[in-house]
């Protein structure tokens, strides 16, 4: 996914996390990825049903079909379907809510471990993970961070990160909202002196 991001949506992403680190104690990462997981079984269950369809249609339809037409309909009823099934909308329709959710938060997880988002000293890293397919966010704050906020709060924040994907331009939401927590995380926890940036804002982690 990061390929991409323009430079100039990276340059103020990075600008909005130092925005939030520079008046809060927080150490945050945004991570954009195109997907969580792979779907290969949903095109194949379109193209594998499709197939059948039709060829379900030949043997009982009234019509009288060539021998080619009968050989080639039901491949090509499957290779069209199965073409049209990767597209994520048709894969959002095809999967459950809680799939979805369920493969982004185990995705967000695995970021938070391989990034080492749980190693700050005051164990107040947070992972802002946006998955673009599934049109989910996932915050998922360490310990320290958590409990710093009112549950309320973290309500609140998730609720609003995930409307960024009702907007036409999500980045600019996220742009937007990110602004927003750093108000919220700055009332919470103030920023020290001579604190130490302890994760990078440019992070890419890779699994």
């Amino acid at each position: 996914m990061k390929k991409s991001l323009t430079t100039p949506f990276q340059t103020q992403l990075w600008e909005a996390v130092k925005a939030i680190e520079r008046n809060s104690q927080a150490e945050v990462v945004v991570v954009i990825r195109s997907h969580a997981a792979n779907y290969h079984a949903i095109p194949l269950a379109w193209g594998a049903i499709s197939a059948w369809l039709m060829h379900t249609y030949i043997v009982f339809a009234p019509e009288f079909f060539p021998d080619w037409w009968i050989y080639c309909a039901p491949m090509l009823a499957f290779t069209l379907f199965y073409g049209f099934a990767h597209l994520p909308w048709i894969i959002r329709l095809s999967s459950r809510r809680s799939s979805l959710q369920k493969n982004v938060e185990i995705m967000a997880r695995a970021l938070f471990q391989k990034g080492g988002i749980h190693q700050t000293r005051g164990k107040i890293g947070l992972l802002i993970y946006c998955s673009e397919l599934e049109k989910l966010v996932y915050l998922l704050p360490d310990s320290g961070l958590e409990i710093a906020l009112p549950v309320a709060e973290w309500q609140n924040l998730r609720t609003e990160f995930q409307q960024i994907f009702n907007s036409r331009q999500p980045h600019t939401a996220l742009l937007a909202q990110l602004e927003k927590t750093a108000a919220v995380f700055s009332r919470y926890l103030p920023a020290q002196a001579n604190a130490i940036n302890e994760l990078p804002d440019d992070m890419d982690i890779d699994l």
